[in-house]
């Protein structure tokens, strides 16, 4: 099996393990009587932990263990975790709470070990991880899919079994797929540590890195976009179940962005080439201003619908290429480290802070969703235009790169990202 299949099959697999059960906690949570502040705090779960973990991880895959050998460890014991949910060992805030929390803290670095993992072991990153990554957005929608089709089979989504009310099934997909990434991560191409040099604290590294051009406006455009992702998962299933579509169908319906980012994420290396970094991102902010601004109208289910597409291009033109560029400005042995300061500053401490504002929000509007979605749509309008003004990419071309080597660009594709940059530094 080639490296990237098993990249792919990689992806797919650890997408569709959140992609699972995540959409659906919202509604799995109500049905259990978890109060909203409660459910709120359940979500923060995933932030608190992306704020915490991944620097630790991205240090051990830089300077201890393989990246590859570090998932498949997470993942076996995630597995367990997602078990103990599915068999509903806990079924109120004060278990649930600590069961969330013990599984994020766990996982919440696979994001930027996944990136880490592809981009190393790619001969062209910039031209082949949209193409892998991918899978992993096919992997989510599958999944989602997958939960919708067994809900429906069991009393229209109505779920009752032995360990009460909820939504069990979607955690048992879940564990399975948990199962499957154990073995897919181990048998993925050895990415070892590279760092060579000093150990000292890694605060050092990261400063260095947030001075090179652009990385500091990719941080904070970062941060802010992710202030207003969570209203996705808080509000818009919730949403879409009061506007009348069956709990069944909401996963599915959910999944629809997906479809478009299938398509985005294919295209995003052409994108790259004849837009530059800059344009294909600036189109990814503008994905979710008009996403949230649709739903400020209160739509009905077509349009909402239609307006969930729009997260597939606001996933792959910014979310997948934003750590793209960061990648290309981190030094050859801090490259995970850098993926760990992104899911620090995006899923950690932004989603953390969007969790609570969004909580906080639903709560005041009582039921007024033209005021939920204003206030996501207000805060990217202005990241769209402050990103546009402010963001100059350059590139950096690493020459004498090979499989596993540090550099992320081949002698041969360091001349054409010049050339592209060159083009494309005022755009």
């Amino acid at each position: 099996m080639g490296t990237r299949t098993r990249l792919a099959i990689m992806m797919g697999l650890v997408y569709g393990i959140q992609g699972a059960w995540w959409p659906m906690l919202a509604l799995h949570l109500t049905d259990l009587g978890v109060s909203g502040r409660g459910r709120g705090w359940i979500f923060a779960t995933l932030s608190i932990s992306a704020l915490l973990t991944p620097p630790l991880a991205g240090r051990v895959a830089d300077r201890r263990i393989p990246a590859q050998r570090l998932l498949a460890l997470i993942y076996a014991i995630g597995t367990v975790l997602l078990a103990a949910a599915a068999s509903g060992l806990a079924t109120t805030f004060a278990g649930l709470f600590p069961l969330f929390l013990a599984y994020w803290l766990l996982t919440a670095p696979y994001l930027g070990l996944t990136n880490t993992v592809a981009m190393r072991n790619l001969d062209r990153p910039r031209e082949q991880f949209g193409g892998i990554r991918m899978w992993g957005t096919v992997g989510w929608m599958a999944a989602g899919w997958a939960v919708s089709g067994v809900l429906a089979k069991h009393s229209q989504g109505a779920t009752t079994v032995a360990a009460g009310p909820g939504i069990h099934q979607a955690f048992w997909i879940a564990c399975a797929l948990s199962s499957l990434a154990v073995v897919c991560c181990l048998l993925q191409p050895n990415t070892p540590p590279l760092a060579t040099g000093s150990r000292g604290l890694p605060w050092t590294e990261t400063a260095a890195l947030i001075r090179k051009p652009g990385v500091a406006v990719l941080l904070i455009t970062g941060f802010g976009v992710s202030l207003t992702t969570p209203f996705v998962y808080q509000a818009v299933p919730v949403y879409l179940r009061e506007a009348g579509l069956s709990q069944a169908r909401v996963g599915s319906a959910l999944s629809l962005g997906q479809v478009l980012e299938i398509l985005a994420l294919g295209l995003l290396p052409i994108v790259l080439g004849r837009l530059g970094r800059r344009t294909t991102m600036c189109l990814g902010i503008a994905a979710w201003v008009v996403y949230h601004g649709l739903f400020a109208m209160r739509p009905t289910i077509p349009v909402a619908l239609l307006a969930i597409t729009l997260n597939g291009i606001a996933i792959a033109f910014f979310h997948v290429a934003a750590p793209m560029y960061l990648d290309s400005q981190a030094p050859g042995d801090h490259r995970a480290g850098a993926q760990s300061l992104w899911v620090m500053i995006t899923s950690g401490l932004g989603s953390l802070t969007g969790t609570l504002l969004a909580g906080e929000v639903i709560e005041y509007a009582a039921g007024d969703w033209r005021f939920v979605f204003a206030i996501p749509t207000a805060i990217n309008v202005t990241l769209l235009l402050g990103f546009l003004l402010s963001f100059r990419p350059v590139e950096v071309a690493r020459a004498g790169q090979s499989k596993g080597h540090p550099q992320i660009l081949p002698t041969a594709f360091a001349s054409r990202a010049r050339t592209l940059s060159a083009e494309n530094h005022e755009r």
